[in-house]
C-alpha cells in the first residue's frame, strides 16, 4: 500500500465528531479527502459509485450514519437509507476498486433485552465480536445490517465497533449544545457539583483522540468485525466514582436507582492481538482530565 502524501483516503461524515477529526489528524500526513452530505448523497447509488471510481481512495474511512437513536426511529426511512443502503453502497463500491473499507460501527449492536431465564451475571458478561445478537433499537438493527453488508461485498472491510465517546469541544460543537461524559465531569470537579449516574447502565467510554489515532494501525487490520474502544466492568455510576475517587472528590458522584439494566460492554483481546490498545473507561478518563482535557 501507498505510504504518505500518495496514499489517499476519502472520509464520509467528515463534518461529525469522528470524522472531522480524522480529517484534521491524518491530512497532515495523507492526502485525505473529507465529505460531507453535502459534497455526497449516500442514498443515491449512482453518485457514489462515480464518487469512488473518480477517486479511487486507497482507504476509506465511512463515519457518517444517523447515529441519534431517537432520531432513527423518528425517521425509519432515511435511517434506512443512509444507515445500511448508503453503507451497501459504499461497499459495493470499494470492493470494485479494491479500496480499504473501515466502517464505524457502533456497541449499540449488543443492546439486548435481558432473558427471562438469563442470570444478571450471565447477562453483563463482556461481548466477544462473535456474540449474536438481537438489538433492540433500530439504530443497532441497522448498524449490524450494515456490518453485514460490507463483509459481503468487501470481505477486507474491517468493521470497528465504536462505543460512546468524548474530547475537548469545539466552539461549533459548543455552539450546537454537544455534551459528552467528560465535558459533564470536569463541569462537576470545576463547579464541585454532584451529579448522578445510573447504577444499571453499563458500557464503555472511549477518548476520541485515541480513536483517530489508533486508527491507521486498524485500517492495515486483516478483514472482520472489532470491538474497538475503551473496556469497562462496571456501571456508569460506579465508573464516575472511580474517576471521582482519583481526585479527591469521591462524593460527587451520586447513584441514580432503577430502570432496566442495559450492558453494552465490550472486551477487546481480538484488537489487542493485533498491538491495538485503549486504556479501561476510568483510566482514560482520568489521564483526560489531568492533562486538561474537557472544555
Amino acid at each position: 500500500m501507498e505510504t504518505e502524501k500518495s496514499m489517499k483516503i476519502m472520509v464520509t461524515g467528515a463534518g461529525g465528531f469522528v470524522g472531522s477529526r480524522l480529517v484534521a489528524y491524518y491530512g497532515k500526513k495523507y492526502d485525505v479527502w473529507g465529505v460531507t452530505h453535502k459534497d455526497l448523497d449516500l442514498t443515491d447509488e449512482a453518485a457514489v459509485f462515480k464518487t469512488v471510481e473518480k477517486y479511487r481512495p486507497d482507504v476509506l474511512l465511512h463515519c457518517a450514519a444517523v447515529s441519534d437513536v431517537a432520531e432513527c426511529s423518528k425517521k425509519p426511512e432515511l435511517s434506512h437509507a443512509v444507515n445500511v443502503l448508503g453503507t451497501e453502497y459504499l461497499a459495493k463500491a470499494c470492493g470494485k476498486t479494491g479500496t480499504k473499507l473501515v466502517m464505524c460501527s457502533s456497541d449499540q449492536v449488543y443492546f439486548r433485552k435481558r432473558g427471562e431465564q438469563e442470570s444478571l451475571d450471565a447477562y453483563l458478561e463482556p461481548h466477544w465480536e462473535d456474540c449474536i445478537e438481537t438489538p433492540e433499537p433500530l439504530y443497532g438493527k441497522q448498524k449490524l445490517q450494515g456490518e453485514e453488508l460490507c463483509l459481503k461485498y468487501q470481505p477486507e472491510s474491517v468493521v470497528l465497533r465504536l462505543s460512546w465517546m468524548y474530547d475537548s469541544l469545539t466552539e461549533d460543537e459548543l455552539a450546537k449544545g454537544r455534551r459528552n461524559l467528560a465535558t459533564m465531569l470536569r463541569e462537576m470537579l470545576d463547579q464541585n457539583q454532584s451529579r448522578k449516574f445510573s447504577d444499571t447502565d453499563h458500557r464503555g467510554v472511549t477518548d476520541v483522540t485515541l480513536v483517530v489515532k489508533n486508527m491507521e494501525a486498524a485500517w492495515k487490520l486483516p478483514g472482520g468485525i472489532y470491538n474497538y474502544g475503551s473496556s469497562n466492568d462496571t456501571n456508569m455510576y460506579e465508573t464516575v466514582r472511580r474517576v471521582m475517587a482519583s481526585f479527591g472528590q469521591e462524593a460527587l458522584a451520586e447513584k441514580a436507582t432503577g430502570g432496566n439494566v442495559r450492558n453494552l460492554m465490550m472486551r477487546t483481546d481480538k484488537l489487542e492481538r493485533y498491538g491495538i490498545f485503549f486504556p479501561d473507561t476510568a483510566a482514560g478518563l482520568e489521564a483526560f482530565l489531568r492533562k486538561g482535557g474537557a472544555l
